[in-house]
């Protein structure tokens, strides 16, 4: 049986998968080195003395040593070696960074730019000077790095502290990250406030378990020998989701197949590639042929290397007892004595088929039709199955992986206008929007003024009978649903100046100078090119329909 086979909780699987992706840290100390041999200094044995309750044979002596001899070896380990071997034994690079007296901890400093390319931060809170003085800086700065300069990238930041008042520890790091900040800070209740979140950060109170601290900090205590596992942990908890940690295993593969992908495309087919270029000028340029090359090699890691089945039943069956919460509303529209979770587990497992395993179906979401269930649904009957799954507004989280599906993530600076690229203009507050179907080719490699032709989209409004939609955009931070008209009446044409070095049409602060009529559009998504295809395929079959003169006797026959 495979580990995936073996893992039965959400908990177990977020784990697993940060286990699997994690192989940076870096443990941040004034203290790592001896100052005279330049070692990795040793952990001295605590000695201490009582006195003796009978009277010593060696006058004078009225003392013994706590520490027996086998203690006294085993305390003569290093401390930080010890650090790093637990790492290497989850496969992580640990780096150990002593910062020099005096040294800076701005985001220009040496521990800024290394904190920035590991995945875990351990630092001590007692580097030198006031105690939390530097580390909270360091935190401070490393937190909204990742909320304002790199939202994609997740940190986990311990901070590690034989502080016995790890609570008002918490509280300095908690003041400190909300004193200049937009971003929503929570503090963890269930980690008796020793953790806190932002969207991209996770920082965690830790102490070194040689201090004596009140029974609820005991949880929060790790030996050095623990503290690889404990971060795998701590790491799961931040990227907790049942995607998160599929799409972390996604990342794993990849990493571990990157070696195979650069064979792929050594150097001896360099001169082939560069032929092919020199042939394909100067209609195509060859470069951006490099792209889906590497897109089909991702794709294919991904497919041949994860599961099947990543997220299995046993995974869904947890998610549906400890992680879901049913909400009052949709509580009301279950039948009497049904229990939610117990519904929704069946719901999420058999699909239609929960016909065979509950004794009434709430409100008839399927039916039996011959001898198999299949799905009875209606919009009212969708929204209603939306207020039982959902806590907030039962349409957001639709609305999200509906654009994750649909629309293509921007992770550069630079928007072009191209097939598939959903426009509007600026400065009026307007229902309609703009989908570009000019094809690709067609927008590239341009030497003058290019006339290009769009689809119009109208924001759904059940008031003006707009009551479907094909897309879902945010704009100005609102959630917009548009329906995509694809008569070619209702097209309209555009005419834009590509960039002179560029040679395509780039936009400045996401906003396209419109040459025909003077007006500012600006860009609002760009949609995967499957989705943008379907549009463009749906517009040129109205385009291409033939009116005949026919006999309507026969037309209507033929319906």
């Amino acid at each position: 049986m495979s580990k995936m086979q073996q893992i039965k909780t959400v908990k177990e699987f977020s784990t697993y998968a940060a286990a699997q992706f994690l192989r940076t840290a870096v443990f941040i100390d004034d203290k790592i080195y001896n100052p005279k041999t330049k070692a990795v200094e040793p952990e001295k044995p605590q000695i201490t003395s009582r006195k003796s309750a009978t009277k010593s044979a060696n006058y004078g002596s009225n003392a013994q040593l706590l520490v027996t001899p086998e203690e006294s070896n085993d305390t003569q380990d290093f401390p930080s070696q010890l650090l790093v071997n637990s790492f290497a034994k989850k496969q992580i690079v640990c780096s150990l960074y002593q910062p020099g007296k005096g040294e800076s901890f701005s985001n220009e400093s040496p521990v800024y730019e290394l904190s920035l390319a590991s995945d875990i931060v351990i630092v001590d809170w007692d580097l030198g000077g006031t105690p939390g003085e530097k580390a909270l800086k360091l935190i401070y700065s490393l937190v909204h790095q990742s909320i304002e300069t790199k939202p994609e990238q997740l940190r986990l930041i311990l901070v590690y502290t034989s502080e016995n008042n790890l609570e008002d520890i918490a509280s300095k790091v908690f003041d400190k990250l909300t004193s200049a900040s937009q971003e929503n800070i929570e503090p963890q209740t269930e980690d008796e406030g020793l953790s806190m979140h932002s969207s991209n950060s996770r920082v965690v109170v830790l102490g070194k378990p040689e201090c004596h601290r009140i029974e609820k900090y005991k949880t929060h205590e790790v030996h050095q020998n623990d503290l690889a596992q404990r971060s795998i942990e701590e790491f799961g908890r931040l990227a907790s989701g049942l995607l998160q940690g599929a799409v972390l295993l996604g990342l794993a593969k990849v990493r571990e197949n990157n070696r195979k992908i650069l064979r792929k495309f050594d150097e001896s087919i360099d001169a082939a590639f560069l032929l092919h270029r020199a042939m394909s000028l100067p209609h195509e340029e060859a470069f951006e042929h490099i792209h889906p090359l590497l897109v089909g090699e991702l794709q294919s890691i991904l497919q041949d290397c994860l599961p099947g089945q990543i997220i299995t039943d046993a995974l869904v069956s947890d998610w549906s007892f400890n992680k879901w919460r049913p909400n009052n509303t949709g509580l009301d529209l279950l039948p009497p004595e049904t229990n939610a979770n117990e519904f929704i587990k069946k719901f999420l497992l058999f699909g239609p088929d929960l016909g065979l395993h509950m004794s009434q179906v709430p409100f008839s979401i399927a039916k039996q039709k011959g001898d198999k269930w299949v799905w009875n649904f209606d919009k009212k009957k969708i929204d209603k199955l939306a207020s039982i799954m959902f806590q907030e507004d039962e349409r957001l989280s639709n609305h999200k992986l509906a654009m994750l599906m649909s629309n293509r993530t921007a992770y550069g600076n630079k928007k072009y206008l191209t097939f598939g690229t959903i426009i509007r203009e600026k400065d009026i507050d307007t229902n309609q929007y703009l989908l570009c179907i000019l094809p690709v080719c067609d927008t590239v490699r341009l030497e003058k003024m290019r006339r290009f032709i769009f689809c119009t989209l109208e924001i759904k409004n059940p008031d003006n009978g707009i009551n479907n939609e094909n897309f879902i955009v945010e704009d100005n931070n609102e959630i917009k649903g548009l329906f995509c008209s694809s008569k070619p009446y209702d097209c309209i044409t555009l005419e834009f100046e590509p960039h002179l070095e560029e040679k395509r049409i780039l936009a400045e602060n996401d906003e396209f100078t419109c040459n025909s009529n003077g007006k500012n559009y600006k860009w609002i998504t760009q949609l995967k090119p499957d989705h943008a295809q379907r549009a463009a395929e749906d517009f040129s079959s109205k385009l291409s329909r033939v009116g005949l003169t026919e006999s309507e006797w026969l037309r209507l026959m033929s319906k």
